[in-house]
């Protein structure tokens, strides 16, 4: 049967033969696969690449979006989502904005190509079940396998010391790679930043942002350097790649896991705007990358989950597995507006004509910072949150074993404030106006996404939790008073900077508690956690070789199980997160 599809039409089962590609309808599936994975964004697409590129494996992907051009067009290429509302951010509601399209929202992000610090990957293997390889070392080789990088124009001025280290990346170019290119243009007001930053005291120039230090260093953009295009999971793992036993379905929903007992044996789906269902076979494995918002609601449908959300649903409990849909994790900002009295000189020599834009955008600055850097009281702060009650800052009645991974996390987290090689803040310098959105890179606050139960194919419920915890608001003051020091001594003191946001009125650090609860943001579009790969005692929901806890033959690989979130954007992670996975299934082969 594997080279002929089943589909049902009027009641009768009809077979023909097909080849791999595109699906336009569920009617051109096979009944079978090998591997069938659950979502074609930026995780589905590339563990899909890697297991059918031997040939020797069959593979359908199930996306719910369409295959069509990438780009944001709010309603159509995004999923219509609206979070509940904030408490801590004065009940406001938030648009929940992930990728509703092949590609994911690696089709829709801003483009920007960043890595976390080592100690976040770190983290994640001392989270992990025993006896992991999840660590900056073990996951560096699957960054250099992923991502290819172009490397700065010689032509850029070397004022700006853009600085690189090929031992970080991989450098082949082909048609099915994902690229970190840096472009050919670096606006000429980034400069006097550049130069003042560096010298403020605390701050380190990083030799390549992909080092996995905190400091200074320029990022890079996900851009196909000979076509100026983005450069994402599916132009790097689907086109052009007609492979026979390589599928994508599109438009199709995945209502649930099928099961044999705890083994998992397949799929329904369902297409959309229809009411026709099928049942299709995985031989092997079902993997699950439909992304830190819908994996745990397609786990909590095939009944695997909290047992009392589960019964109230009316959904059978086949595991009891109280971490899914928890320790859901975004980064959150509040923009800062700065006016210069006497604006910065523009050198001469940096206005080099060679030097102009081009379609591959342009070079950014970043800083990723310790809170000893920000903060000359980081060591109360960390012992502030150490001291807490874990169970005061989590949902009532949270699970036991909730409580004591977010008590583990809180340990670590406790610990790395100290230290100058965890970053607590990020931002951007500014190329132009020096407007800024410092971002708090490691929230504490723990929010959660679970199934209605009232009507749980719909939407899931996702609760930010923004600010519960008040150590995050703490973080983002300090944040904002070291923008505010910046701006105003050292180099940059010489161009009388006024504060135009928050501004004047906010000065204290109460008041800009309060100004932040009114302002702050709790995404950057960047949602991980729900489906985290912890201990199961620490309310994990899969161990270190991404397998579902209590389920046969079921893994989930994608944004959801990254325990902690990572200092920078996570479409790199998630491209290196899924090479480890696929790699790990394949070890089984």
């Amino acid at each position: 049967m594997a080279g002929w599809m089943l589909f049902l039409t009027c009641g009768v089962c009809l077979l023909t033969p097909v080849l791999g590609g595109l699906l336009e309808s569920y009617k051109n599936v096979k009944g079978a696969y090998d591997y069938v994975i659950v979502g074609g964004g930026t995780a589905g697409l590339t563990v899909a690449d890697r297991l059918s590129e031997s040939g020797k494996h069959t593979v359908l992907v199930v996306e719910y979006g369409y295959l069509e051009e990438d780009g944001f067009e709010a309603g159509q290429t995004t999923y219509n989502i609206t979070s509940a509302p904030s408490p801590a951010l004065g009940n406001r509601t938030f648009s929940v904005d992930i990728g509703c399209i092949v590609g994911g929202s690696s089709a829709v992000n801003g483009m920007i190509f960043q890595r976390g610090t080592a100690k976040d990957y770190d983290i994640w293997g001392e989270l992990a079940s025993p006896n992991n390889t999840w660590s900056w070392d073990g996951i560096l080789p699957y960054f250099k396998k992923g991502i290819q990088l172009t490397p700065p124009k010689p032509e850029i001025p070397a004022d700006f010391n853009v600085k690189y280290d090929m031992k970080y990346w991989g450098n082949n170019y082909t048609n099915h790679s994902i690229f970190a290119t840096y472009p050919n243009y670096l606006s000429p007001s980034l400069y006097p930043f550049y130069q003042a930053l560096k010298n403020f005291p605390g701050i380190k120039v990083t030799e390549d942002s992909g080092s996995g230090k905190t400091g200074m260093s320029y990022w890079m953009t996900s851009t196909d350097p000979k076509t100026g295009l983005r450069s994402y999971s599916r132009t790097g793992h689907w086109d052009n790649l007609n492979r026979a036993n390589y599928d994508l379905l599109q438009g199709t929903r995945v209502r649930k896991i099928l099961f044999n007992g705890n083994t998992a044996t397949g799929v329904l789906i369902t297409p959309r705007n229809t009411n026709n269902s099928l049942s299709i076979i995985a031989h092997r494995e079902v993997i699950i990358s439909a992304g830190t918002v819908h994996t745990p609601q397609i786990l909590h449908l095939s009944g695997i989950g909290p047992a009392p959300l589960l019964q109230r649903a009316g959904i059978p409990v086949l595991v009891d597995l109280p971490g899914v849909g928890s320790n859901f994790q975004d980064h959150s900002y509040a923009s800062v507006s700065f006016r210069f009295s006497t604006p910065p000189p523009v050198l001469p020599g940096l206005l080099n004509p060679q030097i102009t834009p081009d379609n591959l955008g342009r070079i950014g600055l970043g800083l990723s910072l310790s809170l000893p850097t920000v903060s000359p009281t980081f060591s109360s702060l960390a012992a502030r949150y150490l001291a807490q009650d874990p169970a005061a800052y989590l949902p009532a009645n949270t699970h036991s074993t909730i409580v004591a991974g977010y008590r583990r996390q809180q340990e670590i987290y406790a610990r790395e404030m100290l230290s100058d090689d965890f970053a607590s803040l990020r931002f951007s310098a500014p190329s132009g106006s020096p407007d800024f959105t410092p971002v708090n890179i490691h929230p504490v606050s723990r929010g959660t996404i679970l199934i209605d139960p009232s009507s749980p194919e719909d939407e899931p419920i996702v609760d930010y939790r923004a600010a519960s915890n008040p150590v995050d608001i703490d973080i983002a003051v300090a944040g904002i008073q070291f923008l505010r020091k910046t701006m105003t001594t050292g180099e940059l003191g010489q161009y009388n900077a006024t504060e135009v946001v928050p501004g004047p009125g906010w000065e204290s650090d109460e008041k800009l508690g309060e100004w932040l609860r009114q302002q702050s943001i709790p995404s950057v579009y960047h949602p991980v956690g729900t489906a985290a790969m912890m201990r199961r005692e620490w309310g994990g929901v899969v161990d270190g070789r991404l397998r579902v806890y209590g389920a046969e033959r079921l893994r989930v690989i994608d944004a959801s199980v990254m325990s902690v979130i990572v200092a920078g954007t996570t479409s790199m992670s998630v491209y290196a997160l899924a090479e480890k996975g696929a790699d790990l299934i394949k070890e089984g082969w």
